[in-house]
């Protein structure tokens, strides 16, 4: 996905996204709430070429968007 900038994610939810037509595959990240194994979807790019990764969970309607290194 192609973004501006990276202060777009803060307002980003999960209902927001279209979960059926993202990529999406399993993680080893726990969900902070449920404890559950969230999915990493596809990647967020901005402008400047920074990449910000996506976690979801579909149980707590969650999404975390991640820095990637």
């Amino acid at each position: 996905m192609k973004i501006e900038s990276a202060s777009d994610l803060v307002y980003w939810t999960y209902f927001m996204v279209d979960w059926d037509k993202t990529k999406q595959e399993p993680s080893d990240a726990k969900c902070s709430e449920c404890g559950r194994g969230m999915a990493k979807g596809e990647p967020a790019v901005d402008m400047k070429g920074t990449r910000y990764d996506c976690y979801v969970c579909h149980k707590d309607k969650k999404v975390y968007w991640v820095r990637a290194s």
